[in-house]
């Protein structure tokens, strides 16, 4: 049993990290509010343009209650994972085992407890999708809205799109990530390299071989959804843009480097969805299930290979140990010695 000591030092830290969630982060508070209020302001504009309003929540009286309920939604869930991951945050500061430094890792320590905030929209927004296309055919109504405007404005580039859409095949993955793995190991990123190679090849073949059939979608007399070529796409860009996130394996490569990998990153992940609406392989609502199920494999993957390598003794060079002591105050003396 603890002895009144040892309750006191845990309840400290538990207090300790309550305060660090907005006390010692005043910017925190702006975060909490600004996100879930533009989030909710853009998910009800954008519903109510492209014919998102659930029927079972439309009434005479407030006719477009259905948007406004859905937004309202989705920025409370931003706002209660926003919040979880400050927590999470927190709690590995004052608990010692926040990472400052950890060589050769995918994501920066500093930002795993927000992956979430991507990771769990993600899996929640594929899930939805799935319920409302389970076994049909044909479009949805956002399907309609969306495909045909971008049809109607882009259709003069369906030759380009044409080529682009060939980087999501999986030739294409297989090519892009093995060029990806080959830079990572010419700089001595072994992990990153191991991310590349399997990351986006096993994010297209969960979507093709065990997405698509399960959840039976057809165009034609394929199935269509989630958009594997999407997919494909969207975790090589993913993985670049987390190797070129602050402290990243290619974080410290030429400015002119990096900027043709941010833009190779940015064709990748909007160029190739768009190219699959406008060429009408695919629906709209293929395309985003594709993006999502790249992020939050891609994500996982790399949080996994983080974990695994930190395990073994090769992460952290440095750490906090202790409860953090609030902003402008400096440290306690240290006791003169007798």
């Amino acid at each position: 049993m603890l002895n009144r000591r040892g309750r006191s030092a845990i309840s400290a830290t538990r207090n300790t990290a309550g305060r660090l969630t907005l006390g010692a982060h005043p910017g925190r508070t702006n975060a909490l509010l600004l996100v879930p209020v533009g989030l909710f302001l853009t998910t009800s504009y954008l519903a109510l343009h492209i014919g998102v309003n659930p029927d079972v929540l439309r009434t005479r009286a407030f006719p477009n209650g259905g948007s406004a309920i859905l937004a309202l939604g989705i920025a409370a869930g931003a706002e209660v994972l926003l919040a979880a991951a400050f927590r999470l945050h927190d709690r590995a500061v004052v608990r010692g085992t926040y990472n400052t430094v950890e060589p050769g890792a995918l994501v920066p320590p500093m930002l795993r407890p927000f992956l979430w905030l991507v990771v769990l929209p993600c899996l929640a927004g594929v899930a939805v999708l799935t319920s409302r296309v389970a076994g049909t055919r044909g479009p949805l109504g956002v399907d309609r809205a969306v495909d045909d405007r971008l049809v109607y404005r882009l259709r003069p580039f369906t030759g380009l799109f044409r080529d682009l859409t060939q980087l999501g095949s999986p030739l294409g993955v297989g090519v892009l990530s093995a060029l990806l793995a080959g830079i990572c190991l010419a700089v001595g990123q072994r992990r990153a390299a191991l991310l590349s190679i399997t990351g986006p090849p096993l994010a297209g073949t969960l979507t093709e071989y065990v997405l698509k059939p399960a959840i039976g979608r057809q165009a034609g007399h394929l199935f269509a959804f989630p958009s594997g070529h999407t997919t494909g796409a969207v975790a090589v860009a993913a993985v670049i843009g987390m190797f070129l996130l602050p402290n990243g394996p290619l974080a410290s490569r030429s400015t002119p480097f990096r900027f043709g990998m941010a833009l190779l990153a940015a064709i990748l992940a909007s160029g190739v969805p768009i190219g699959l609406i406008v060429l009408r392989y695919h629906y709209a609502t293929d395309v985003l299930a594709g993006a999502a199920v790249a992020l939050a494999s891609t994500l996982l993957a790399a949080l996994t290979l983080d974990r695994i390598a930190g395990g073994r003794g090769t992460g952290s060079v440095s750490r906090f140990r202790g409860p953090v002591p609030p902003p402008h105050c400096s440290p306690a003396p240290e006791p003169a010695a007798a």
